[in-house]
C-alpha cells in the first residue's frame, strides 16, 4: 500500500471510530433531551432516505414528529416550511422554541427566518456569518445550556 493509501486508512479508521462515539454521545444527549422536552426532526432531503437512518439508529422513539422537506414541499430555510411544521406541532410556541443545527444555511438560517432561537453546532469552531442565539461544540453542551 502506498504512503497515500495508509493515510487514507489511517482517517477511514479514525472517522468510523469518531463516528461510532458521535452516535452513541448523541443518544445520551437524545436520551437526557427527551425526558425533558417534546423533540422534533426538521430536515431536508428525501423521505425514504431520511426515515431510513432514524430506523436504522432506532432513534425515531426520542422525537413526537419528523418534518422531512420532501413531505412538505418546501427546504429549510425557507419560511414555508417552518410554518407548516409549527401548524403540526400542537401547543407551538416561537418563544419556547429552539432550532439545534449544524448547517448555517439551512437550520440557523431557517430558525432566524422563523424567528426563532438558533444553537449551531459547531464542533469544528468555524466563524459564523450570521448572528446566532446560542453556539455549542460538544452536543453534552446542551444539558447546561437548555
Amino acid at each position: 500500500m502506498n504512503e497515500d493509501g495508509v493515510a487514507f486508512e489511517d482517517e477511514y479508521q479514525w472517522n468510523l471510530g469518531h463516528g461510532t462515539y458521535l452516535i452513541k454521545h448523541a443518544i445520551e444527549i437524545l436520551e437526557y433531551l427527551s425526558k425533558k422536552y417534546d423533540l422534533y426532526v426538521v430536515t431536508n432531503g428525501v423521505a425514504s432516505t431520511q426515515y431510513n437512518r432514524l430506523k436504522l439508529l432506532d432513534l425515531n422513539k426520542y422525537f413526537k414528529d419528523i418534518f422531512i422537506s420532501e413531505e412538505i414541499g418546501y427546504q429549510k430555510p425557507k419560511i414555508e416550511f417552518f410554518d407548516y411544521c409549527f401548524r403540526h406541532i400542537e401547543h407551538f410556541d416561537k418563544d419556547t422554541a429552539l432550532i439545534i443545527g449544524d448547517s448555517l444555511t439551512s437550520d440557523m438560517q431557517g430558525g432566524i427566518n422563523a424567528q426563532i432561537d438558533t444553537c449551531w453546532y459547531n464542533p469544528q469552531h468555524d466563524k459564523a456569518s450570521i448572528k446566532i442565539d446560542y453556539i455549542i461544540h460538544d452536543l453534552k453542551e446542551l444539558e447546561n445550556m437548555l
